[in-house]
């Protein structure tokens, strides 16, 4: 056999294949996820590197993963609840790291009947995991809307960056994973339209057009944080301005829910508000302003007419509510 060749089943010798530098037990864990999802794969490596807190997958060691037991499994979850983190991404994490550890459970019996690890510390906690609670994304109404954005005050630089991001998302519908991907380069005229290259779930590509005070806004930003359309364009377009160690670095999800909640909060909003309660929020704005099922698809960037159908029938049903016919008072 090439001693290139990694062979799962019973020739599967993790200890043998770090120390011949040959791919990561982890790697391979993480290229079997690969051929369902890109994205899969790089949600399971996130996962996976924030509980281990590494930068690097390399950087964790066999003895590592069998040091966790089920007492390392509970505190992480209360952790996670303490750094405010919401049921599904919880849910999504402890659910990566019971399937690498499942994973190498597989491969229990291997090379020289050594065993890779014993139990799998995820696998009990079923009933520990916070319940995800199905309910309505909360969203502004278009009064609400003009409130929150005329309440940003942009003579700061945190202060005109909250107001690009919001003004971005509210008139773009864009998913947060989409909005702090964007980098500078991404910003462009196609033909007479400013647009944004995004890439869409699964990694699509795909232009959205950009509101001229949108663009104006986020030039301005640019700007004012000393970076050049050219010269930068390498740079993310949003970046965290403060002193907890985020400074000029890319905005994570968690830090858009953040700045979403302290500006709705200023503006005296009282409602629990989330990345995808604006892209909900800019759908909803679309369909009362009339526009056709077909155009808020492609607007929102649905894969089925159906998701679409779903946000078209609960503005109809308060549009058009039987309860209005009741004149009682």
């Amino acid at each position: 056999m090439d001693n290139k060749e990694v062979v799962l089943g019973s020739k599967f010798y993790i200890d043998s294949i770090k120390q011949q530098g040959q791919t990561h037990f982890i790697r391979h864990f993480l290229n079997s996820k690969r051929t369902k999802s890109e994205n899969t794969s790089k949600s399971y490596e996130k996962d996976i590197l924030d509980f281990f807190n590494v930068e690097n997958v390399e950087e964790i060691s066999l003895e590592d993963i069998r040091k966790v037991n089920i007492f390392h499994a509970e505190s992480y979850i209360m952790y996670l609840k303490e750094q405010g983190y919401s049921s599904a991404t919880i849910n999504r994490k402890l659910s990566s790291l019971s399937s690498l550890y499942g994973w190498l459970l597989k491969f229990s019996k291997n090379y020289e009947g050594r065993g890779i690890i014993s139990f799998n510390p995820f696998s009990s906690l079923k009933e520990e995991r916070p319940t995800i609670v199905n309910k309505e994304t909360e969203f502004l109404t278009k009064d609400e809307v003009i409130k929150l954005l005329n309440s940003i005050d942009t003579d700061s630089l945190i202060g005109l960056r909250n107001k690009a991001i919001l003004s971005l998302a509210l008139t773009t519908a864009l998913r947060k994973s989409e909005i702090i991907n964007i980098k500078i380069k991404d910003i462009k005229t196609y033909g007479e339209f400013d647009v944004v290259n995004v890439i869409r779930k699964g990694g699509k590509q795909d232009i959205v057009k950009l509101q001229s005070k949108v663009k104006e806004l986020i030039v301005e930003y640019i700007h004012r944080s000393n970076r050049d359309l050219y010269e930068d364009e390498d740079s993310y377009l949003f970046l965290g301005h403060s002193t907890n160690g985020l400074n000029n670095k890319k905005l994570n999800p968690n830090s858009l829910n953040l700045i979403i909640d302290k500006v709705t909060k200023e503006a005296g909003i009282k409602k629990k508000l989330r990345v995808h309660s604006t892209r909900h929020t800019a759908i909803t704005m679309a369909i009362m302003e009339g526009a056709s099922a077909e155009k808020i698809r492609d607007f929102a960037a649905h894969k089925n007419l159906s998701t679409t159908n779903r946000y078209i029938h609960s503005v109809d049903k308060l549009k058009n509510n039987a309860g209005d016919l009741i004149d009682i008072l």
